[in-house]
């Protein structure tokens, strides 16, 4: 698959920068989870959920990206804490905004299908899981 290799090579001359990439993404899905509610930002997708999912499949990917070696355990056990966290400091009162399991099972969900797109980039790029 032609697609597949030029993926690869485009991935593998990112390789320097996916620990950026992810910490940039990081800092900004942190940045707006926890803007505060009496003077909230836009919905930048239109709907709460697909924020939520939105967010925690490009997380993945690129932390993915970033580290590699990474299990893959340890990486949905690490962006959950992210997220839990997220959900805690949601109900401090200067954020004035709401905590919600549902929120953080969502970010699960996200979670989950940025690796089931990790492994499917993976196989069409000829590599291991």
């Amino acid at each position: 698959m032609p697609q597949a290799r030029w993926a690869a090579r485009l991935a593998d001359g990112l390789s320097p920068y996916w620990r950026w990439l992810f910490v940039i993404a990081f800092v900004g899905v942190t940045v707006l989870a926890l803007w505060p509610g009496n003077s909230r930002l836009p919905v930048l997708l239109g709907w709460h959920v697909v924020n939520h999912l939105a967010a925690f499949i490009v997380l993945t990917m690129l932390a993915r990206a970033a580290w590699p070696l990474l299990g893959r355990i340890w990486l949905f056990a690490a962006l959950m804490v992210h997220g839990a966290a997220i959900e805690l400091l949601q109900s401090l009162p200067v954020i004035n905004r709401s905590m919600s399991l549902y929120d953080w099972g969502v970010d699960a969900v996200g979670i989950g299908l940025g690796l089931v797109m990790v492994w499917i980039a993976g196989r069409l790029a000829g590599e291991p899981w």
